[in-house]
């Protein structure tokens, strides 16, 4: 009676799952291609060597016929089946009747250079460049810890050949002592080439160790921050290559090292962070500022200026402000201006309304009257205030303190247009106006005289500004006009807008104009053309129509009847803030580097400090 598998003395169990080879000179083995799908063209001189090294039997192989890294592999086998216990498990059955049942599945990875021999090193190349895995669905034979250790069975599974277990401790210092001496006779280059060879067949643990030995030897006689460029290049070339990183950058080279931080602190570098275009401040908020640093350190810390301008960024940039609510007119809020301690507004109901931002007073210092219409574009010059109504003059006051402000009073009134003056603005000595009439005129400011008077809208005339070589103005027409400041001549004509224009802002490159079609448009003066537009769809604009805005040099701030304030990169015309404190539609605005004057229909007037949080 036959015992069951699994208590049969192991030779016996291998020697059931593979054949034997006293009358066959076929290969056998279940890694090699022979086994694989029954084909049995292939065929060997010599026995299997598979069985010849773990079947006990009488067949011995010729050593003239094993490989010496079979040889090598052949004494670490027989030394593992002495220490361990032999249950193989999974090894292919190749007699006749189940070749058919074995499954295939070559997959071609090439070997590794120090993968160990096969004892088939004798086989053809494309067989011995692939691994082989073989499924048998009627295997029951356990794995043994030999075929666990032997880079032999484990050729058909795809884990990795582990690395050879070295040679003996003696023999090992023999050879040690051999390879010192042929090093000691090489010359340099051939220890060079030595060297070279040995690192490419080393691994990790080699070259780890090898770093670790060689960084003291290689920084031995340097000197203190040998790998620090900036400590070796001249401080001027230090200094311009820190020049060229941003804030956030810089504040990070500061944590390096002393040396580093001495560096970033350079008053040099933050001077030139506090006059990039992001964080350049305008001349008389700048002037102020550095008034100020300078009567309370003796002279200008930089670095402290640059980290005021940076909060004050941040601050815009998150909307973080204190608001300041200023109430007295009894109708809607038409226009404001203001300066550094008063604000400004003219309104419905025909009145012009001082308010001083020293004083903790929510209502007005000062109520100017003299208009009899709506008081619909005002412009604060110093002391002067220019305003212009409904009852179709222009009117300006004296606003110097000297005077007192009970005793303010009108000293010119501009008449000469026959509708609603709807936009001004002063110059040196002059006054540019735009009116429902459709014209624009131009107005000597002390006498009050109109120079001339300039034609081509087919619409009222609802925004207007100039500099000292052109005008340009918004209408209804739905266009912009470009003018010769000198000759009054119409110089270049936008079209773009879908319904009046009603606020515009230039520089010397760009025109920047918002309309009752809710959309704001950024247009190029050289070119004639719209280069961006933002609405709710492309930047989350406005819903309402656009009743005013104002830009400088990386921003645009915008007030519409959606009854918010929208503040927007000039260069990307991404929506950075939208500050919302008014209930009603927002008809004016004006603002400085410090803050926004809003005005609304809700009859208040609200101040937005961005210095305060």
């Amino acid at each position: 009676m036959k015992k069951p598998l699994g208590t049969q003395p192991p030779e016996q169990q291998l020697s059931r799952s593979l054949p034997q080879l006293s009358n066959t000179p076929v290969c056998h083995c279940p890694v090699c291609c022979s086994c694989r799908a029954g084909n049995n063209r292939k065929s060997w001189n010599t026995p299997c060597p598979l069985l010849s090294f773990l079947v006990p039997d009488k067949t011995v192989r010729p050593s003239s016929m094993i490989s010496p890294g079979s040889q090598s592999l052949t004494a670490d086998i027989a030394q593992s089946r002495k220490t361990s216990e032999f249950s193989p498990r999974s090894t292919c059955n190749t007699s006749p009747r189940s070749v058919s049942n074995c499954s295939p599945d070559v997959e071609n990875v090439p070997l590794s250079v120090g993968d160990n021999p096969s004892p088939h090193s004798f086989l053809s190349a494309d067989t011995r460049n692939s691994r082989v895995r073989r499924s048998c669905p009627d295997s029951s034979i356990k794995r043994s810890s030999v075929e666990e250790d032997s880079p032999l069975l484990s050729f058909g599974r795809r884990k990795r050949f582990r690395r050879p277990r070295g040679v003996p401790t003696v023999q090992f210092h023999t050879h040690l002592k051999t390879m010192l001496g042929w090093y000691e006779e090489f010359d340099d280059a051939q220890k060079n080439d030595f060297l070279k060879q040995l690192l490419e067949i080393s691994n990790s643990p080699q070259t780890h160790l090898l770093s670790t030995l060689m960084a003291p030897i290689l920084h031995a006689n340097c000197p203190h921050n040998c790998t620090d460029i900036l400590y070796w290049l001249p401080p001027s070339i230090s200094l311009e290559i820190l020049g060229y990183l941003d804030v956030y950058s810089l504040v990070e080279c500061q944590k390096v090292n002393k040396y580093w931080y001495s560096l970033s602190c350079d008053m040099k570098l933050w001077r030139n962070l506090c006059f990039r275009p992001f964080y350049r401040l305008g001349a008389k908020v700048a002037s102020k500022q550095l008034e100020i640093f300078k009567s309370r350190y003796g002279y200008i810390p930089w670095r402290q200026v640059f980290i005021e301008r940076y909060k004050l960024q941040q601050n815009w940039l998150t909307g973080n402000c204190y608001v300041r609510t200023f109430e007295g007119h009894t109708q809607g809020i038409t226009c404001v201006q203001f300066d550094d301690y008063r604000i400004v507004s003219g309104s419905s109901d025909k009145t012009i309304k001082v308010w001083s931002t020293r004083s903790n007073t929510p209502w007005a210092g000062l109520t100017l009257r003299g208009h009899s219409g709506t008081v619909r574009c005002l412009h604060l010059n110093n002391n002067q205030l220019v305003s212009g109504s409904s009852d179709c003059t222009i009117k300006v006051w004296d606003l110097a303190e000297g005077v007192g402000w009970s005793r303010s009073r009108c000293t010119v009134t501009m008449v000469g247009h026959s509708h609603t003056v709807r936009c001004l603005q002063v110059g040196i000595g002059v006054v540019v106006s735009g009116s429902y009439d459709h014209t624009l005129k131009k107005w000597r400011l002390d006498t009050g005289e109109c120079l001339a008077t300039l034609r081509g809208h087919l619409a009222a005339v609802l925004s207007v500004q100039f500099d000292c070589n052109k005008i340009v103005s918004g209408s209804c027409d739905n266009t912009i006009k470009v003018w010769s400041f000198d000759t009054g001549e119409c110089l270049a004509t936008l079209s773009g807008h879908n319904n009046a224009v009603t606020c515009i802002h230039f520089d010397h490159s760009r025109i920047v104009s918002g309309s009752l079609d809710t959309q704001i448009k950024v247009w190029d003066i050289k070119s004639e053309r719209c280069i961006q537009t933002l609405d709710w769809a492309s930047a989350e604009g406005h819903t309402g129509v656009v009743r005013c805005l104002q830009a400088d040099t990386w921003r645009i701030v915008s007030a519409a009847d959606d009854k918010t304030l929208k503040v927007w990169s000039l260069e990307s015309g991404k929506r950075l803030v939208t500050l919302r404190e008014h209930t009603d539609g927002v008809t004016c605005l004006q603002f400085n580097d410090l803050k926004i004057v809003s005005g609304s229909y809700d009859k208040t007037v609200k101040l937005w400090d961005f210095t305060k949080s």
